[in-house]
């Protein structure tokens, strides 16, 4: 690598060459002549045996040293190639150091957009001494140097180390650089040579200052994002940037692409070949050892566009350039252009080139911005809203805006013709109602769609576009989750239905799941407070370094173009008022969503045709409210249910106020209220016990019941259950109201085939009542509940309950009394009576006699067998204070008197029987 200093790797040794072997002569003659001269003075044959010895010496001499250096030779080979193999790892080593220090010096685009942190190599490169960028990667030479030592030359080895040395001078897989003051110009197919020269365009942005150098771009859409000044002036055909000295007018950098090299402009002095057959390759250069083959690393519009916003967010912070010089410091939305009117288009933001426009049509369907407390977001909410209400009329565009935050953001624009609801924080039974509503309003627009065979909005004119707006969405959905499933499948269907989202909160990241983001390809982060949350929105994290005094400042990230920076608009409230009086031609439009059940329903104003009206019923699934109407006839009894307070009372008066309101429906059976008190409540059900077509209201049925004297209660309930079951032949239908099931109400539950649940303490008392938990809403107004599954709000305004008719009381004949008394001591100093115990003889004839009353109690009379039957011709026969048991005794009847709970009341044995109710005699 040139520039910098070589490292010298010493080569291993080789193996010593093979000694020759030579046979020791003198070694092996020297004993044959000593043997030959001691047989000559011995004359011993023996003597000559020591002649061998010289050649079998020399021969296991000879062997030994060929054993010797055999296994010296291996050792000496093993060293070598364990040599050899660490020269090769150090060579390896210092390849990656190598190519590691020449990325941090010149590295790729792609390794710039992928840095985080600290970047001490940033905007250091001056052009009065070569500026580096990386071309490609490629096969360069290397710093590296093989020392040779002096050994054994032998073909193999010297061949091994030729190709080490040969390995240590070349580094492969590095980045191939040249001096971009040459002039750099990349030809092939156009997209590939444009993000090639766009990734040297990248380079010389990160490596020349913004503080010292002007650029003139051609790809506008991320060089203007750059933190370096731009240079106006037309550029030379094929040129994508120019980058000068701030000051000077001369370009001293050009970047090129095109089709062909012939179209290059002549200041290239670098020519590369991108793409083709051949593959990539620098073609030109004034040095033609720097001619090679390379592989090339282009970069996307969306890559280059995320790092030039993190370049000029950086650069503002360290003081080189301001984001204030990138983007106006304010924008008022009566200032911009009201926008085309296609789609939903309409300017909303400004940046360094003039107004943006957001079109949720083209760039959407469906939209996410982020942003923390103070950043801005309900501002550009309002200001989005009112640029489209400006720019396209009611007929083509409602809004449906969710406010979690109080309601007060959106309440300027409730004076916008396009504005179908306006819906503040929600309680659960408001989200039950979003969550029908919405879905019908999807079931609507694949009805309308169906119907005129057209494949999506566009295709239906009649059919305007919703945008729902929700500020806080992951506030809302942390409260009611199962809204995330409804807003996931508007995310996946709102395109052809043309129903769109706008979806605002401060923490994206994490909250708005998946099924959602990747339905909306328009995202927009305010100032966030963390990377993560700008990563989530916008796929970068420089939403996370805007100031924090930029409010209204944000990152939009189309799908079709890369990140840019710009200052959302701040609409006023003259700017709502002329959008809202943009449009004086326009019909009101058709509300997905109706406002909530009112708490006070005039009766008057309810016009139910036939049967009869009694409250509002809230219908979200069918997008309407309608009447509640009861039809006695075909509908049946109704049980009323209710908490103290709940409007019981007013339910039952809706019920039976039809008679009262002209122009009700004809053959409506008469009213009767079951009186209150004990005694007219039996009279009353007895009557009706031979009456036909009445509806009979029973208001705290709970309440009466245990009132009944024992002896009455099971035969009351008897009777009122044969109402029930027998009364509807009849043309009878009753109402009956309670405050829970308990006692007998729960048998005579059963009879009432609906239930009108009023407000019930608690979500376990609704559902003992009948109801679904699902349903149960808490804190209902009086007269508020549940109609055959729906919410109902029961109308006021009935003509009060009238007052409790009296119970039956017989007229006095005039006879004189036989009377049975279960205080007979103290009823005789009220009366003239003559003491039933002083009667010797006949009573009949004492009492014919005397013209007076008898009077006795039960004991007394029960002693007289055959006094009672003796007196019924001449005298009434009273019991005062008696049991049902001691009436049943004395009369010899199993007839069951009416219940007595009046002052001075008494049971009046008539001549058929029966038992009636009288009056004591004063005196």
């Amino acid at each position: 690598m040139a520039g910098t200093e070589s490292t010298r790797i010493v080569a291993p040794r080789p193996p010593e060459p093979r000694p020759p072997f030579r046979l020791p002569i003198f070694a092996t003659i020297a004993p044959m002549i000593a043997a030959i001269v001691m047989w000559r003075i011995t004359g011993s044959p023996f003597a000559l045996m020591f002649a061998a010895l010289g050649p079998v010496t020399a021969v296991a001499s000879l062997a030994d040293s060929r054993v010797g250096s055999r296994r010296a030779r291996a050792r000496q080979h093993s060293r070598f190639e364990l040599e050899l193999l660490e020269a090769r790892g150090q060579i390896a080593s210092e390849h990656a150091r190598e190519r590691l220090s020449a990325a941090e010096v010149t590295p790729t685009a792609r390794a710039i957009v992928g840095r985080t942190g600290a970047d001490p190599y940033r905007w250091r490169a001056t052009t009065d001494r070569e500026v580096s960028v990386c071309v490609g990667v490629g096969v360069v030479g290397s710093d590296v140097e093989v020392e040779r030592v002096a050994g054994n030359e032998a073909p193999a080895f010297a061949a091994a180390l030729a190709e080490l040395a040969s390995m240590a001078s070349v580094l492969d897989a590095a980045p191939v650089a040249v001096d971009a003051r040459l002039g750099i110009g990349a030809f092939g197919p156009a997209p590939l040579a444009a993000a090639v020269a766009r990734a040297l365009a990248l380079q010389l942005a990160w490596t020349l200052s913004p503080a010292k150098h002007w650029l003139r771009g051609a790809e506008s859409d991320w060089m203007s994002l750059l933190p370096h000044p731009k240079k106006v002036g037309a550029l030379r055909a094929g040129t994508v940037a120019e980058f000068g000295i701030v000051g000077e007018d001369r370009a001293l950098i050009t970047i090129a692409a095109a089709g062909a090299e012939a179209l290059l402009p002549g200041s290239c002095g670098v020519v590369l070949r991108v793409g083709g057959e051949e593959g990539s390759a620098i073609l030109q250069h004034p040095d033609r050892a720097q001619r090679r083959s390379v592989r090339v690393e282009p970069l996307s519009l969306n890559e280059a566009g995320d790092w030039a916003l993190l370049a000029s967010i950086e650069a503002a912070r360290e003081g080189i350039a301001t984001l204030e010089s990138l983007l106006p410091s304010e924008v008022r939305l009566g200032e911009l252009p009201r926008g085309s009117t296609e789609g939903l288009a309409c300017a909303v933001a400004a940046d360094g080139e003039g107004p943006v426009a957001l079109d949720l049509v083209a760039q959407g369907p469906h939209a996410v911005i982020g942003g923390t407390t103070g950043s801005g977001k309900s501002e550009l909410l309002i200001s989005w809203i009112v640029a489209m209400a400006g720019a396209h009329p009611p007929e083509q565009l409602t809004f449906l805006l969710v406010d979690f935050k109080g309601g007060s953001a959106f309440a300027l624009l409730g004076a916008l013709p396009h504005t179908a609801g306006i819906i503040t924080d929600l309680d659960a039974a408001q989200a039950a109602r979003a969550l029908a509503s919405l879905r019908a309003e999807l079931r609507y627009r694949e009805r309308m769609l169906a119907d005129a065979a057209a494949r999506d909005v566009d295709d239906l004119p009649g059919l305007p576009r919703l945008v729902i707006v929700v500020d806080e969405f992951a506030a809302m959905l942390v409260d009611h989750p199962d809204l995330h499933a409804l807003f996931a499948d508007i995310a996946a269907r709102g395109r052809s239905l043309g129903v769109h989202l706008i979806l605002c909160t401060q923490r994206p990241a994490g909250v708005v799941r998946d099924a959602v983001l990747a339905n909306a390809d328009l995202r927009i982060s305010l100032r966030v407070n963390n990377r993560a949350d700008s990563s989530a929105v916008v796929g970068s994290d420089a939403a996370a370094s805007i100031p924090a005094l930029a409010r209204g400042r944000g990152i939009l990230a189309p799908a079709d173009s890369p990140p840019r920076l710009v200052q959302f608009a701040i609409a006023s409230p003259a700017d709502v008022d002329a959008a809202a009086r943009f449009w004086p031609e326009s019909q009101p439009i058709r509300r997905p969503w109706c406002d909530p059940l009112p708490t006070i329903v005039p009766l008057q104003s309810l016009d139910a045709g036939a049967g009869i009206a009694f409250g509002l019923l809230d219908l979200p699934g069918e997008q309407r409210i309608d009447v509640a109407v009861w039809h006695p006839i075909a509908d049946g009894h109704i049980l009323v249910l209710g908490a103290p307070g709940s409007g019981k009372s007013t339910a039952l008066a809706a019920f039976g106020a039809h008679i009262h309101r002209p122009g009700a429906e004809d053959g409506v059976a008469p009213v009767v209220w079951l009186p209150a008190t004990v005694d007219a409540a039996w009279d009353m059900l007895a009557q009706l016990a031979e009456t036909r077509d009445r509806i009979v209201l029973v208001d705290d049925l709970d309440s009466l019941l245990p009132r009944i004297p024992a002896d009455h209660r099971a035969t009351f309930v008897d009777r009122l259950a044969a109402l029930l079951r027998d009364g509807p032949a009849r043309g009878i239908r009753l109402v009956l109201a309670a405050q829970r099931l308990a006692g007998e109400v729960q048998s005579l539950a059963a009879l009432a085939p609906i239930r009108l649940l009023l407000a019930q303490s608690s979500r376990q008392e609704f559902v003992l009542a009948g109801g679904d938990g699902a349903q149960y809403v808490e804190g209902l107004p009086p007269g508020g509940g549940t109609w055959r599954g729906a919410r109902v709000q029961v109308a006021t305004g009935a003509p009060r309950r009238p007052d409790d008719s009296p119970a039956l009381v017989a007229a006095a004949s005039g006879r004189p009394l036989a009377i049975v008394s279960s205080r007979a001591a103290a009823l005789a100093g009220r009366l003239q009576s003559i003491d039933l115990s002083s009667v010797i003889g006949d009573p009949a004839a004492q009492l014919a006699l005397d013209s007076r009353a008898v009077l006795g109690d039960v004991d007394e009379w029960q002693s007289r067998w055959g006094a009672i039957a003796a007196l019924r011709p001449i005298a009434d026969i009273l019991f005062d204070g008696c049991s049902v048991a001691d009436y049943r005794a004395l009369t010899r009847s199993r007839e069951l008197p009416p219940p007595l709970t009046g002052v001075d009341m008494a049971w009046r044995l008539e001549p058929d029987g029966t038992a009636s109710r009288v009056r004591l005699p004063a005196s």
